[in-house]
């Protein structure tokens, strides 16, 4: 998938579009046409490998391609948080465009996923670079929002229309229709994990010792609501939600706002508990917390002898790169975390908790981490 990184990078400079409309097409002077176009979801998998076909002409919707090429698709599936499964059923959108200066739109196709686990998909000769987005929220495609592999990569994706059960995919892979059958492709989420293991409290030696944090919640802020669907490295900023706080208006504009605040389904105390939260966030890589480039953090909050503390921990910061620096939260990672709340937070959100108020053990890893589970059809 990190073919398509370099023709991303072009859309770096864009203005970032009103995400009401869920998905875009950037241009490098400014965004003033919405590209009505979609992004695809499909289930728990975040990576999937296909082969993607072409059949003799039975797929030819637009009757522009003279000549076709077949070949067999494959499926394989690896699980995400220990699961497994099929991919029958759901649209897969199929784009081939030309592998060479140009990269002109060849083919495009929306195709169902059948009981058997398999689509065709047609092109014309040559070699080609085949786009692959999964359940396409959108009933169609214009032409021109497509006509080149540059400005499909300048498409973004919309937070507000994801689904944690079925999260945007895409992939990108290489074929020459002329002497390859199949070729295997990578799909993998925009979305991230922020996974809540545990949580407990420990106020030993506090005037507050014994005290539980009740009424206790979680949430997500500066989380980006856009993100370039075909990018696979540097997401700066975009449309961020939940700017310094939580805010009930911004979530309602979600499909599914528990992707960025849950409850927690006890109070707090000694006795560490396993609440399964997952919140879900797209990729911020800014590497420094500013105005400009605000880190995405997870916001725990809930009440110690009736006042109301919160612990904001910056999730940027958790990993970090070769050059010592936070390397920002990725795309298609889980970022699993253990916390002690050891005294009480700050009052105002915005400002992140020190240290010592949570320790908080983190681990960071791909979605796609657990051994691959293939199967065979």
């Amino acid at each position: 998938m990190s073919g398509l990184d370099s023709f991303a990078t072009k859309t770096d400079r864009m203005k970032t579009p009103d995400h009401n409309f869920g998905i875009y097409k950037g241009r490098t002077s400014s965004i003033s046409t919405i590209c009505r176009s979609a992004i695809a979801l499909l289930f728990l998998f975040p990576a999937f490998i296909f082969s993607v076909a072409c059949d003799d002409g039975a797929h030819d919707p637009h009757d522009r391609i003279p000549d076709m090429r077949e070949h067999t698709i494959c499926l394989k599936t690896v699980p995400v948080m220990g699961q497994a499964g099929g991919t029958s059923g759901g649209t897969v959108d199929v784009f081939i465009y030309n592998d060479d200066a140009l990269k002109r739109l060849d083919a495009y196709q929306r195709l169902e996923i059948g009981k058997d686990h398999t689509v065709d998909a047609a092109s014309g000769k040559g070699r080609k670079i085949v786009v692959a987005i999964l359940n396409p929220q959108m009933r169609d495609y214009e032409w021109n929002g497509i006509s080149s592999l540059e400005s499909i990569s300048g498409m973004y994706a919309d937070l507000c229309m994801e689904s944690p059960e079925t999260p945007v995919m895409s992939g990108t892979a290489f074929l020459d229709a002329e002497t390859d059958s199949s070729c295997e492709m990578m799909l993998a989420p925009l979305v991230s994990v922020i996974d809540i293991r545990s949580i407990r409290c420990d106020f030993s030696g506090k005037l507050y010792d014994g005290e539980k944090l009740e009424n206790a919640y979680a949430y997500l802020t500066n989380v980006n609501s856009l993100a370039l669907l075909m990018k696979d490295k540097g997401f700066m900023p975009a449309a961020p939600l939940n700017s310094d706080g939580y805010h009930y208006e911004s979530s309602r504009r979600m499909m599914h706002p528990e992707m960025v605040y849950a409850d927690f389904p006890e109070n707090i105390g000694a006795e560490k508990i396993q609440p399964e939260i997952r919140l879900y966030c797209y990729p911020n890589s800014s590497t420094d917390d500013t105005a400009g480039t605000p880190f995405t953090r997870l916001v725990i909050a809930g009440d110690i002898s009736g006042t109301r503390y919160y612990y904001p921990i910056n999730i940027n910061g958790m990993g970090t790169g070769s050059d010592g620096k936070p390397s920002g939260i990725d795309r298609n990672c889980r970022y699993v975390l253990d916390l002690t709340i050891t005294q009480t937070g700050v009052t105002d959100p915005s400002v992140p908790v020190s240290p010592e108020a949570v320790m908080t053990d983190w681990t960071v890893m791909e979605w796609n981490s657990l051994p691959e589970t293939e199967i065979e059809f």
